[in-house]
């Protein structure tokens, strides 16, 4: 069973890596210049994609948004990638308290600390 994840457009300093990738669903927002991306891939991929994401995240976005992360699931397995570190947890949000902390380390909304979807019955696109 292939890893399902979501890379925002604007969090990759060379957009061509989505290119390389198996997008199969995409979301709009903020007037359309914002994409959440739904990507599949396969196991044995899993590890050379994260190197590259982890090698293109940008650091800062424009003046207000400090950081970027992306996430991938499968079963219960959730990875979460970060420019400078990666978690391995489960998708129960009680499995989350590391990342969270990280993440509000460098600065993430805490709107924006979410990692859904997580299973394959929640992907809404």
């Amino acid at each position: 069973m292939n890893y399902h994840g979501i890379i925002i457009n604007v969090s990759l300093k060379d957009k061509s890596l989505l290119k390389s990738l198996e997008i199969i669903g995409q979301k709009k927002a903020f007037l359309n210049w914002l994409f959440l991306n739904k990507v599949s891939v396969r196991p044995e991929s899993i590890d050379s994609i994260i190197q590259n994401l982890q090698f293109n995240l940008v650091e800062q976005f424009w003046f207000y948004i400090p950081h970027f992360y992306c996430h991938f699931y499968r079963d219960d397995e959730l990875i979460v990638v970060f420019k400078k570190k990666l978690f391995s947890i489960k998708t129960d949000p009680a499995t989350w308290q590391e990342v969270i902390a990280y993440d509000k380390s460098l600065g993430i909304s805490t709107k924006q600390l979410d990692f859904r979807p997580c299973h394959f019955e929640d992907e809404t696109f």
